[in-house]
């Protein structure tokens, strides 16, 4: 059920919920928007029809528009979100200590606002609030590495993990960056775009935390070690079994602060002209 309802005394029949609907599902039928039961199915949940409505007529799928924040007044400015675009930078120094649950569950709850494709939202986000864990994770990943480097199983297009298992050896730890926090964004592969929902997801988080003060790197040793050397990571860190698209995103505080940001100049822009 989507639990359409039409506030009566508030609507003004202005028709931006019909004509914005991206499924056509709602429709005027007697003086006020409405949606039909056999039309239910079709909905997408993207709630644009509340969104939109100017007079906050609207609730659905128990959303009320009274429990949304107006976006007049509320955005930040161009420079600030500039500034912050520009500013965040991949951390591989982090302090080792726990940030606050609560703000490692906000900060989920706003990637998981990220867009995906259909509006299927098929993902499901894996973390690790707790250092201690990070750690056993760490162990366990290093330990499966340290048998396939005694064993001669690494590939030769891994081989960059021998050394990493040295290092590991002498206390240092380039997979994982002794991060407190890891978070794992999966989906299953049978979706319309599962890699390109991960990458926006993972970036609404990222630039979260980067505005929340917290340092994050996209870790694509930390993906490897796992898909190469760890059989049981799915069942170790709950991911379920059909999800065979991941990336892996390590955070905490970070133990360095940039002072400036670098803009980016040397990447390719190419403007078509026909």
């Amino acid at each position: 059920m989507l639990d359409f309802k039409v506030d009566t005394e508030k609507c003004i029949q202005c028709n931006q919920c019909v004509t914005d609907c991206p499924a056509s599902i709602i429709r005027f039928e007697g003086e006020y928007p409405t949606i039909a039961p056999s039309r239910e199915e079709r909905c997408l949940r993207c709630l644009h029809c509340l969104a939109i409505c100017p007079t906050a007529a609207i609730s659905m799928l128990n959303v009320e528009p009274e429990d949304c924040v107006q976006i007049k007044g509320n955005l930040p400015s161009e420079k600030q979100l500039e500034t912050l675009m520009r500013g965040r930078r991949s951390v591989r120094r982090f302090k080792q200590e726990n940030v606050e649950k609560a703000l490692i569950d906000r900060l989920i709850n706003l990637a998981a606002n990220a867009p995906t494709a259909k509006n299927a939202m098929p993902l499901q986000f894996t973390v690790v609030d707790d250092i201690k864990v990070m750690q056993k994770i760490s162990d366990h990943a290093y330990g499966h590495i340290a048998t396939a480097v005694r064993e001669h199983r690494v590939p030769k297009e891994l081989a960059h993990f021998n050394a990493f298992d040295k290092v590991h050896a002498g206390g240092g730890d380039i997979v994982f960056r002794k991060a407190p926090h890891m978070l794992v964004v999966s989906s299953p592969t049978a979706g319309s775009s599962p890699m390109v929902d991960i990458a926006i997801a993972l970036t609404h988080f990222d630039l979260a935390a980067t505005n929340a003060g917290l340092g994050s790197l996209w870790c694509g040793f930390a993906l490897q070690a796992f898909m190469h050397f760890v059989p049981d990571y799915k069942e170790l860190l709950g991911i379920p079994e059909d999800h065979h698209a991941a990336y892996v995103l390590m955070f905490g505080k970070s133990s360095v602060r940039y002072t400036r940001t670098v803009d980016r100049k040397f990447q390719k822009i190419h403007h078509v002209t026909l």
